[in-house]
């Protein structure tokens, strides 16, 4: 019987097994999860959940019924240790091992960490249901939190923890929060947001020193002030999950480097047949950009996998030349103090901004993106059908002139 492993039980290994079984592959579909649970949703993390509106059964991704009629041997709790690219074998933490036809990595990302702040009580990361379960029970007793790191995490986490009636400051390096995914002008727009709500948000500002007397820690700013707080969430970025995949042959390079049909690359160049990778763990080649790209978002996890698992089944059937290359429109979103921000497209913080529809100043807008008298993407606060037909436009290839007349009509 031909057999796949998918090794990662987030979103897009869960996705990726229901493609293949979609496709009706009959064979065995084995996902390993390093999690001791069913896959589940990790937005909510910073946000419904983490406030105390949603328990846990609301985040799973599939209904345990659901889950089940996928008919997968599923190893929860067992993290992956190696793979044997010649052999077709993955080895599991248990010391016993797995031979694959068909192999699929979606091992996703891993929280960045402070060294200064790592072993400390009441200093958090969020990723997992653990860490947020963790946080929900830390923030229950605090009055007061820092958050280190002010991206879409560290800004969900402190609008939320400000719904609980807690005193929050972001300690953020870059001009604005959210900068690297939404640009100054637009990140400016964002900072203004959180500000006016009461958060203490402190940009071009970096921790100087770490001081701990056993019960609290105190953290003395570059501005020169000092904070201590009752609890601390580290939230600067995330790294591929892939030191299992050392001495594999695996080209490692900010994630698991893959052809634009989703295949792994060996360290000499090589498309690896029936092995693929996806979610926040692949770095693929776009042909749209002309480069290799990495995306940590929701809606690439998803649509990645459903590419990925059908280029496998492809190279199973001998049909590999039929796959089609994965180039999609990227998505994101965030909701913050009930205002759903979105954008699209591979966004630079140096694009020119341009405003169509709404004003900065009001908190409800929509921006098209410009480089090179090129549309390249936009955001919208506030704006959600606007930022859908924007979408669309993009994934069309319409021109600038095209876009801000349609979406300022």
């Amino acid at each position: 019987m031909t057999s796949i492993v998918v090794v990662g039980a987030g979103l897009a290994g869960l996705r990726a097994a229901e493609v293949l079984r979609e496709k009706n592959f009959p064979g065995k579909i084995t996902l390993v999860g390093a999690e001791p649970r069913l896959p589940y949703n990790r937005p909510p993390l910073s946000k419904q959940f983490l406030a105390g509106e949603w328990d846990e059964d609301r985040i799973n991704l599939r209904l345990p019924a659901e889950f089940h009629s996928l008919d997968l041997d599923f190893l929860k709790g067992i993290k992956v240790t190696g793979l044997d690219l010649q052999q077709r074998s993955v080895q599991l933490s248990q010391g016993t091992g797995i031979d694959f036809d068909g192999l699929v990595i979606a091992t996703g990302a891993q929280n960045r960490q402070l060294p200064a702040l790592e072993q400390r009580p009441r200093v958090f990361t969020l990723r997992t249901l653990t860490e947020a379960l963790a946080l929900r029970q830390a923030l229950s007793s605090a009055t007061s939190l820092l958050i280190v790191g002010g991206g879409f995490i560290g800004a969900e986490v402190a609008a939320t923890a400000h719904g609980l009636g807690i005193r929050v400051c972001i300690v953020e390096p870059q001009q604005t929060l959210m900068f690297r995914g939404l640009g100054k002008e637009v990140g400016s727009a964002m900072t203004n947001l959180h500000r006016e709500k009461g958060i203490d948000v402190r940009c071009n500002t970096e921790i100087a020193h770490v001081h701990d007397d056993g019960e609290r820690t105190s953290i003395e700013l570059s501005d020169g002030t000092t904070q201590t707080p009752d609890v601390i969430v580290i939230g600067i970025g995330a790294t591929p999950t892939t030191d299992w995949l050392s001495g594999s042959d695996v080209h490692l390079s900010n994630g698991v480097v893959c052809d634009e049909n989703c295949r792994v690359m060996t360290a000499d160049g090589v498309a690896v047949k029936s092995v693929v990778a996806a979610g926040d763990v692949a770095r693929w080649f776009s042909r749209s950009q002309n480069r290799l790209v990495r995306s940590e978002h929701w809606t690439n996890a998803q649509d990645q996998a459903a590419n990925a698992a059908q280029t496998l089944l492809l190279d199973l059937n001998g049909k590999g030349a039929d796959a089609l290359p994965y180039d999609p429109t990227p998505y994101v979103w965030s909701d913050q103090f009930g205002k759903k921000i979105q954008a699209i497209g591979f966004i630079d913080p140096a694009d020119k901004v341009r405003i169509v529809k709404g004003a900065l100043s009001e908190g409800k807008f929509l921006a098209v993106m410009e480089r090179e008298n090129r549309f390249v993407g936009a955001i919208g606060v506030a704006m959600v059908p606007l930022v859908m037909q924007a979408r669309t436009l993009l994934t069309e290839g319409a021109s600038l002139d095209v876009a801000r007349e349609k979406l300022a009509s």
